[in-house]
Parts: structure tokens; sequence; C-alpha cells
């Protein structure tokens, strides 16, 4: 199953209990997947897909989504996940009131909710086929520098850096650019610094050098999709 898949498999869980569920757009959603509304409650509901992973749930998450529901004048907050939290993680939830729920990943639930998607092109169709495939390998830039992609989920990629530093780079910044890139936007490493705070643009612009729908440009460091003449 795929994360926006499971987005979907939380959504028809909560319908199935009465609420009115909205899905959110992939980018400019601060970190809500979903709102969910019934009796006058407004639910911020955040979904990780972080089972098979080894990735969990941290407390920086959970504050991330009170600050989220606060900003949507929600009246509360929801955490669906089919993944584990880390024990501040949720003393945090607990302390600001925060719904945790497991909900497990089923690819023949989403099935019986709704038919497939058609082959159009998305984020998560261009990870599974591009970036997926980088594990195990070593990618450089132009420079000489490289860096050594250790393994790569759906929570995101874990890398080795030419100067021997092991990092983990979260999947949503790549779900963020590869979704303004598709749509025919310019990304510049200064946009990728912007919005991402893990200081890894770099990083992040060289791994989407390896996808051949998209082209690097150096002046500025910026990406861009293809075009017919490319």
């Amino acid at each position: 199953m795929k994360p926006r898949e499971y987005e979907e498999l939380v959504a028809e869980v909560l319908r199935s209990e009465g609420w009115d569920v909205a899905i959110t757009p992939t980018v400019g959603d601060y970190g809500v997947d979903l709102f969910a509304s019934r009796d006058g409650r407004r639910l911020a509901v955040q979904v990780k897909m972080y089972g098979g992973t080894t990735r969990r749930v941290n407390r920086a998450m959970i504050m991330q989504l009170h600050g989220a529901a606060a900003y949507f004048d929600c009246t509360g907050a929801l955490l669906a996940t089919d993944g584990t939290l880390l024990p501040d993680a949720q003393e945090v939830a607990d302390k600001l009131g925060i719904e945790i729920r497991s909900v497990a990943a089923d690819s023949q639930s989403i099935a019986q909710t709704r038919s497939r998607a058609s082959d159009a092109l998305d984020f998560d169709s261009v990870w599974e086929k591009f970036i997926v495939p980088l594990e195990g390998t070593t990618i450089r830039r132009p420079d000489g520098r490289s860096n050594d992609v250790l393994q790569v989920d759906w929570s995101g990629i874990r890398r080795r850096t030419s100067n021997g530093k092991t990092g983990f780079i979260g999947i949503e910044i790549f779900r963020s650019m590869v979704t303004r890139l598709l749509n025919g936007e310019t990304v510049t490493r200064a946009e990728i610094n912007d919005e991402y705070t893990g200081r890894a643009s770099s990083g992040v612009l060289l791994i989407l050098s390896q996808i051949p729908l998209f082209e690097v440009s150096t002046s500025p460091a910026s990406i861009r999709a293809k075009t017919a003449d490319s």
C-alpha cells in the first residue's frame, strides 16, 4: 500500500464512524492529511504509514500536528498510524489531548472501498519507479562527491555522505518537491532549504536529479521537469 492509499483507508475508517472527511492536497497542508467533521467537532488528522519501516512517530510530529490543528481552528487532533510511537511522543500526545489511532495498512481494504487509480503519473508512482530502486547504490554529483543510498522505504531515505556521515531525509520533502515538479514548476535549492529544516537540500536535489523526468540547472541550483525539447 502506498501512503496516499493509506490516507484514503484512514478516511474510509473515519467515514464508517460517521465523520465527514476531506483529504487535503499533497502540498501546502501544514502537516494535516485529513479534516474530519462531526457533531460540531472538527479534527485535524495526520497519517503516518510507518509499519515495516524503522521510523517511529516522534514528539516533534505530535507537536507539529497540535500547532496545525490550532492554525486551522480545529477542536481536536488525531494521529493515525500503522507504526509505533516513541515514549516521549505518547507523553506529549497525552498532555495535549491528541488521539492516537492504530490503523493497519491493508491493501485489500482500500481496494474494497474504491476503484484502483489510473496510471496517471503522481508522486507515489515516481517514488516507487525511480527512487526505491536507488537503495544500495551510490549516486554522484558532477563534482565527484557521492551519496550512498543505504535504505529507501515509504518513510524516506537513509544515506551516507562522502564525508562518512549517515543521515535520514523524510519522505515529506520529496513528496512536496516532486508534486511541484509534476505541476510544471521549477524548484530551487533555496526553496528546498526554506521548506526542509534538516539542512539536506543538496542531498534532496541530488536524489531528485536521479529521476529521468527531471533536469538540473546549476545557476541557480534548481530542478525542473524536462520539456519535449530537452
